[in-house]
């Protein structure tokens, strides 16, 4: 007798995990999209520098139909993922992660970037040998406002361009990385 009600307890635990994990795998699926990260740079180049390696750690969007109660952000890993940005267009970025993000629409980005380490050619800024030097950031993340509101639907994947003008965002003279960026989205 004692075995049946124990058999029973399980067979209704087990039911009611299965049946709990569908109903959150189907939430979630029904309610997210994949938003493709991606990030390059605006021609023209630095003169003298050869690479600019940028350790991209996390971004967050803000909703625009975040809640009074809510900021509206939700942050999202990159899990420090470093690329060489130097000379890579819009039309080939270096892809950062696809993340899965609730459907809805974005107003605000903040791009987190760990570091910044620029590769200068030698007899450039009185440096004798051909070097690497880390870039001091300005800031701990920079924030990006759409022009237009970036929508990710559900079981859709949306790509957005991270395009940073390494031009205007490296001051060699003071060794600091300023970050600004405009986003393209397809």
């Amino acid at each position: 007798m004692k075995s049946n009600k124990l058999m029973s307890v399980i067979v209704i635990v087990i039911i009611v995990a299965v049946v709990a994990g569908g109903g959150y795998y189907a939430y979630h699926y029904e309610t997210t999209g994949t938003l493709k990260v991606s990030a390059a740079d605006t021609p023209p180049s630095l003169t003298g520098v050869m690479d600019v390696n940028v350790t991209f750690s996390a971004i967050a969007l803000h909703s625009d139909k975040a809640s009074s109660n809510s900021t509206g952000w939700t942050n999202y890993s990159l899990h420090d993922k470093t690329v060489n940005i130097m000379d890579i267009n819009a039309s080939d970025a270096a892809f950062l992660s696809n993340l899965s993000v609730h459907a809805g629409s974005y107003n605000l980005m903040k791009i987190y970037i760990k570091s910044v380490s620029v590769y200068i050619k030698g007899g450039f800024l009185n440096f004798s040998s051909s070097t690497s030097v880390s870039l001091h950031l300005a800031h701990a993340f920079a924030v990006v406002v759409f022009a237009h509101p970036l929508t990710v639907s559900a079981h859709a994947t949306t790509s957005m361009v991270t395009d940073f003008n390494l031009s205007n965002n490296i001051q060699m003279s003071s060794h600091t990385f300023n970050m600004s960026a405009s986003v393209i989205i397809n």
